[in-house]
């Protein structure tokens, strides 16, 4: 036991792995918490993730799900907020040879909250009406996709959403960019800095934005509490195997894996009949 003990051990050193999910509380996820910050942080999440490497990542991912040889590519984003990623993976997608059609719902919708970026005819509509994740109404066809949502479920929720996509058999891709690893908690430091260069250059730009980020300097807290706590929230890649481990089925296909960055690898997860 001794000897397994410091395998262990040694295998989260050199991985530099934090043992333990905690699930704490994001400012996001409160339902008192004012809406006017709320939008704010998902306006500057939305900035920092477009300039990113990720929705490269994430485009050539969400690929290997669509039809063969392209054309039109059906996606219902969960969880979508104010629509996060979106516009970023579907112009790399469309540089792919794929027209994508996208819905965005989510559990409390928001459809004034998006507005695309995009004026090259992109097909993406918010749906108006409440979506549960963990049981997605039959009439929504297409690839499921969560992008930074997914762990702010408990386990049994999370397990719950990857159950529903194998059932119904229908593609699911799970992208986080967060990980439970020392490097990207402690890259996760310089979020405070990040906010206060990337604020000026959020489309659109709203008086309350400048504000609440210069003005009131309540942001950056804020988005560095949350993005900390995502960190000890996001679910590993054993963890994302075990959610799994008993939907099996020869005509069913589950794959999991990091994404390699400066600071650290970040978890995604794909299934996908076969």
């Amino acid at each position: 036991m001794f000897a397994g003990n410091a395998l262990v051990t040694a295998v989260l050193i050199e991985r530099h792995e934090l043992p333990g999910r905690v699930q704490l509380f994001e400012f996001e996820d409160l339902s008192w918490f004012p809406d006017v910050l709320r939008r704010a942080m998902t306006r500057y999440l939305r900035t920092a993730v477009s300039r990113s490497p990720l929705p490269t990542f994430w485009a050539d991912k969400l690929a290997t799900l669509a039809p063969a040889g392209g054309g039109v590519f059906r996606i219902v984003d969960l969880g979508s907020g104010s629509g996060g990623p979106i516009d970023s993976v579907t112009r790399e997608l469309r540089q792919k040879g794929y027209l994508p059609e996208v819905t965005l719902t989510d559990l409390y919708p928001d459809p004034a909250s998006y507005s695309s970026g995009d004026s090259d005819g992109s097909r993406v509509q918010y749906w108006p009406v409440s979506v549960d994740a963990t049981c997605v109404p039959p009439d929504f066809p297409g690839v499921r996709t969560m992008f930074l949502s997914f762990h702010h479920h408990s386990p049994q929720r999370a397990r719950a959403i990857l159950r529903d996509a194998f059932l119904k058999r229908t593609g699911i891709a799970v992208f986080e960019g967060s990980a439970r690893q020392s490097g990207v908690l402690l890259s996760y430091l310089l979020v405070p800095l990040a906010v206060l260069l990337l604020t000026p250059t959020i489309r659109p730009l709203k008086p309350s934005q400048l504000f609440f980020t210069y003005v009131l300097p309540v942001l950056p807290v804020f988005v560095l509490w949350d993005g900390l706590v995502s960190c000890l929230r996001t679910y590993s890649v054993a963890e994302l195997q075990q959610m799994t481990s008993d939907m099996r089925s020869d005509d069913y296909i589950w794959e999991t894996g990091e994404l390699k960055g400066p600071f650290g690898k970040f978890p995604w997860l794909t299934g996908h009949p076969r």
